[in-house]
């Protein structure tokens, strides 16, 4: 069935970096549109409130339109904006996160920290495996794009994907994605399998060297194979450990910063840290803190957290593993600062009711990957807590995504 074809003027963007405009009076997002571009596209879904085009053709021209460096760009789904200026960019996400925060009355300023390296800054990437195929997906779609190397991940990411290769070619049928990790020379690669079967490493081991591990995954249970199995790691002067799957920052130039702003909004000397990961925000604040607990539900986080303790014996540091619901009620003792980190789905309402019960803490730290929950959440928070400072933290520039820091005082009554 041929698709409708229709003229749209881009007018705005969208939270996730989609020009808008209106067909027929009807709002139409159109990826990898700029404002002020007028374009032919193809309508490829259409409901009761809005549509999503394509673009066919492009008949005004952005002035702000740039060539993208990445040939994948318009149709891997990893970026949003590549085609035009990082400046322009970090202009868009922060007037998104503005219009974001003004809805729940936030209105303050709004403080943006550039990432120095907009390409080849991140850590970690996940790959997908499908008839000869490694690459990552087109967006909305579970199309594989067939890449040789991504923009975004450090080099010796890329490097390691060329070799990579023929090993799934000849494996394709068993391998279902492929989970690349690096911190500094190191880097652990996770093959997830469809069977439980030992695959022959060996070609692969020989070509990557003596700064690799191997791992691979079936169900979710890991077996280590070959070299490393772990990544070891100095974070501002802590010594850690973590494995492939433990969450840790993906952005190699900018953790370090917002880690220093965290340290530099803590009040008080006693901090709890919600959904702490492997440890090392946990580990850093208790090099300075009197005490510092951390909550975490993954099991290999938690595990990766109390052999960081152990490393740099921080006693004061206490590391709990079990849901932040359930945990931050039970914690005994006064602390001045709550900090949290959630995942991408934010807080859950049981933790945000804990949080507002927890009246021993008079500020709260929340870092944010998604500005959609963060503003959800901080409507509910916004009875107890004002928000004091917010900073944007492009963290993953060159898509749509990026990190929030607000800073929060419990009101007094």
């Amino acid at each position: 069935m041929k698709k409708e074809l229709k003229e749209i003027q881009i007018t705005d963007y969208g939270y996730s970096g989609e020009g808008v405009g209106r067909i027929d009076g009807k709002v139409c997002f159109v990826n990898n549109a700029l404002k002020n571009e007028k374009l032919l596209v193809s309508i490829i879904k259409e409901n009761s409130s809005y549509m999503k085009g394509e673009i066919v053709q492009i008949l005004q021209n952005s002035p702000d339109r740039e060539k993208p460096p990445c040939k994948y760009f318009g149709h891997c789904g990893g970026c949003s904006y590549q085609h035009l200026s990082y400046e322009k960019e970090l202009e868009i996400k922060k007037e998104i996160l503005r219009a974001r925060l003004s809805k729940i009355g936030y209105n303050n300023q709004i403080n943006l920290i550039p990432n120095p390296n907009p390409y080849n800054y991140r850590n970690k990437i996940k790959l997908f495996v499908c008839d000869n195929k490694i690459g990552l997906k087109k967006r909305e779609s579970s199309v594989i794009v067939d890449i040789d190397k991504c923009l975004l991940v450090d080099n010796l990411i890329n490097n390691a994907i060329e070799k990579i290769r023929h090993f799934v070619e000849q494996n394709n049928k068993l391998v279902e994605n492929i989970v690349l990790r690096q911190e500094n020379s190191q880097i652990l690669i996770n093959f997830i399998l469809k069977k439980d079967v030992k695959l022959d490493y060996s070609s692969l081991c020989q070509s990557l060297g003596d700064n690799f591990g191997i791992l691979q995954t079936y169900k979710g249970k890991i077996k280590h194979i070959f070299g490393l199995n772990s990544l070891k790691v100095n974070e501002m002067g802590l010594l850690a450990e973590f494995n492939v799957d433990s969450f840790h920052q993906v952005n190699n130039f900018l953790t370090k910063d917002l880690f220093l702003k965290v340290i530099e909004n803590i009040k008080g000397d006693r901090v709890i840290n919600c959904y702490s990961g492997a440890g090392i925000l946990s580990g850093i604040l208790a090099k300075s803190c009197e005490k510092v607990v951390g909550i975490e539900l993954g099991l290999s986080e938690h595990k990766d957290a109390e052999k960081l303790k152990r490393i740099n014996n921080l006693l004061n540091l206490t590391n709990i593993c079990g849901d932040c619901a359930l945990k931050l009620t039970s914690v005994q003792g006064d602390f001045n600062t709550i900090i949290v980190d959630p995942p991408r789905a934010g807080l859950d309402k049981k933790v945000v009711d804990a949080i507002i019960n927890c009246k021993r803490c008079e500020r709260m730290i929340y870092i944010s990957c998604d500005s959609s929950t963060l503003t959800r959440d901080l409507n509910i928070l916004k009875k107890c807590f004002s928000m004091k400072e917010v900073y944007l933290f492009d963290m993953f520039s060159r898509t749509s995504e990026f990190e929030t820091l607000v800073i929060l005082d419990r009101i007094k009554t």
